[in-house]
């Protein structure tokens, strides 16, 4: 049978055709590959910013607390020692002056309490920082509020960089929807073949990949 020239030219287009939707399921399994990457580097970024958020959040309300229960200690400790000291001194001068010997042996050895009790106090607040404690309970009773706020900005960045994270993941999956849309608008192209319907589902196809790379250009940039 001889090709008419008509029929020779229904032929090339119809392979021109298939060509193009050969092609347009090329360009549609890479941008897939490309936002699946893209999704999965995003997910792993936003999960380690909340951990890490979460982590900080925790260090900073356990540095709050024992740094808050070392100063109330040591504030609880001073208004102690200075009392027995008081007591001490009030008790000597009251032997003294009714020349008791018992009230003052009393007074000595509140007075020699007193002093044992300044020399662990200084024995304590020279460790504090150092041996027999690690370097970590060391920076949780000696946080100070410049410490604190600096941790707070850090817990607060990772938030916000779980967020970000996490947006353009989202920017990525709205991605591959769009080209799971265009694979079923391309499939129904080459069932169509050539001709009106084929051609608007080749081109509702190429506008679902078109935006399908926006997603992924929201998702990197």
């Amino acid at each position: 049978m001889i090709a008419t020239p008509d029929t020779t030219t229904e032929l090339l287009e119809e392979r021109r055709f298939d060509l193009f939707v050969s092609a347009m399921i090329g360009v549609i399994a890479v941008m897939a590959a490309v936002l699946a990457v893209i999704q999965i580097s995003t997910s792993q970024a936003a999960t380690r910013a909340d951990l890490q958020a979460a982590r900080l959040a925790s260090d900073l309300s356990a540095r709050i607390s024992i740094s808050g229960q070392a100063t109330g200690a040591s504030f609880l400790a001073q208004q102690t020692a200075l009392m027995l000291g008081i007591e001490a001194a009030g008790r000597a001068i009251s032997a003294i002056d009714n020349n008791d010997e018992a009230g003052l042996a009393v007074g000595a050895a509140a007075d020699e309490a007193y002093k044992q009790l300044q020399a662990e106090m200084a024995a304590t607040s020279a460790t504090s920082g150092g041996s027999p404690l690690d370097t970590y309970t060391a920076a949780m009773i000696n946080a100070t509020t410049a410490d604190l706020q600096k941790e707070l900005l850090e817990q607060n960045r990772q938030v916000d960089l779980a967020n970000d994270q996490s947006a353009r993941g989202q920017w990525a999956s709205l991605g591959l929807s769009f080209l799971a849309l265009a694979g079923v608008l391309t499939g129904l192209a080459a069932v169509l073949r050539e001709g009106r319907a084929g051609w608007a589902s080749f081109g509702m196809a190429g506008l679902m990949i078109a935006g399908a790379v926006g997603m992924a250009g929201l998702a990197v940039i």
